[in-house]
């Protein structure tokens, strides 16, 4: 096939399916403990991530707008493929957290930049109006492929091991690094100024503080990530909690993610069906609101709540993507994007070994119940900005003002 922009969508599936084809997930946590690590240490493991993640959000974000989303994704991958390899060949905390710095220092070249090629491949062929379809189809493409390596990561472990597991996601990971050697570059606005510290940081200005719309976007979609993001590994530890071992959490993590796989599949669609204002207000109200339920509910019913959590996590990413990309420019988009991530990475590594210190010296649930209260308070006051400083939201897209 020759390579063109329009080619540059069945790439970004190979990478998402890279990324998202996770054989670990549903003995991740069970992995750690046979290696000696306590709820704290999981918890800490991903915050650092996360705050690798974050080191380099803004300025590979920054760099993938002067200089090329594919480069930036090109770099990810590499990272992605060594982080991965050194958790397979490795045990112990240390060594997790040398393969965590590497996995957050890959995982920023390609945040934001992923979505950012998205965009502007379709703006380049004046499809840009279809932008939520084809995120909702790569997000659902991500989580049908998370669905698939949670039952072969269930079996590799039952029929080999926890660590034969990590050796099959390093091979995985390797699939992104010819996809993305085999990105185009779309054309699109560049930066006029002088590359530079000063023009990052005046980018972060005007996003957070002068651009009202773009700010409630960011905001909102990062209480959101942040809610969803702390689930994906709450919802581990909860099952571990619940002596629950691979048999048991293999189905459900495989229910969840289809979950999540269908209704992002047609998050356009949920979004006309649901209304554009109520579709908004049931992720403000039910993203945080899952932990509360997952803290006060017995199992069986803290299962119900927990695919619910999913179902609308399908739909909101996706969404609320939308919504940024549609209040920020081209030769901006990947370090807007880049902004919201960061706030999501620091946000998590604040809220992860929170609930692994609140779970140790009060109870898990006691945890669930807190995080999920702070978590109501920051969705509910970002969600009211957003109605206030852009109150077209809640109407059809042809509405929106851009920029």
């Amino acid at each position: 096939m020759r390579r063109t922009v329009k080619t540059n969508i069945y790439n970004l599936y190979l990478i998402k399916l890279s990324k998202w084809l996770m054989l670990i997930m549903p003995v991740v946590a069970l992995y750690y403990k046979e290696n000696g690590l306590d709820d704290f240490d999981i918890y800490t493991l991903q915050a650092v991530y996360s705050l690798s993640v974050a080191f380099l959000e803004i300025p590979s974000g920054y760099m993938a707008d002067v200089i090329g989303r594919r480069t930036s994704l090109i770099a990810g991958a590499i990272l992605g493929t060594i982080g991965f390899g050194i958790y397979s060949l490795s045990s112990g905390f240390s060594h997790f957290l040398v393969a965590e710095i590497i996995l957050g220092l890959g995982g920023s070249f390609i945040s934001g930049s992923d979505s950012a090629l998205l965009y502007d491949s379709l703006a380049a062929e004046s499809n840009q109006h279809r932008y939520l379809q084809y995120e909702g189809r790569i997000t659902s493409l991500g989580n049908f492929a998370e669905t698939i390596a949670a039952v072969c990561g269930g079996l590799i472990a039952a029929f080999i091991s926890y660590r034969g597991v990590y050796i099959g996601q390093m091979v995985i990971a390797s699939l992104a690094i010819p996809a993305s050697l085999l990105l185009v570059e779309p054309k699109r606005e560049t930066l006029k100024e002088r590359p530079g510290l000063m023009q990052i940081l005046s980018i972060c200005h005007q996003s957070i503080f002068i651009n009202r719309k773009l700010s409630a976007t960011i905001l909102l979609s990062s209480v959101i990530g942040t809610g969803t993001l702390c689930m994906a590994w709450t919802s581990q530890v909860y099952f571990v909690y619940n002596g629950l071992d691979e048999v048991s959490i293999t189905p459900l993590w495989v229910l969840l993610n289809l979950t999540v796989a269908l209704v992002a599949a047609v998050a356009h669609k949920t979004r006309r069906l649901l209304g554009y204002r109520n579709s908004l207000l049931l992720v403000i109200f039910y993203i945080p609101a899952g932990y509360i339920l997952l803290g006060l509910l017995p199992l069986i019913a803290g299962i119900v709540s927990l695919i619910l959590f999913y179902a609308i996590r399908g739909y909101a990413t996706p969404v609320l993507k939308d919504l940024t990309n549609n209040y920020c420019g081209s030769e901006i988009r990947a370090t807007v994007l880049s902004i919201r991530s960061l706030i999501i990475r620091i946000s998590f590594s604040i809220l992860g070994p929170l609930i692994g210190i609140l779970s140790e010296r009060f109870s898990f649930e006691y945890a669930l119940i807190l995080i999920g209260c702070v978590l109501v308070c920051a969705s509910l006051l970002t969600g009211l900005f957003l109605f206030t400083a852009a109150p077209e939201t809640t109407r059809p897209p042809k509405d929106l003002k851009i920029h």
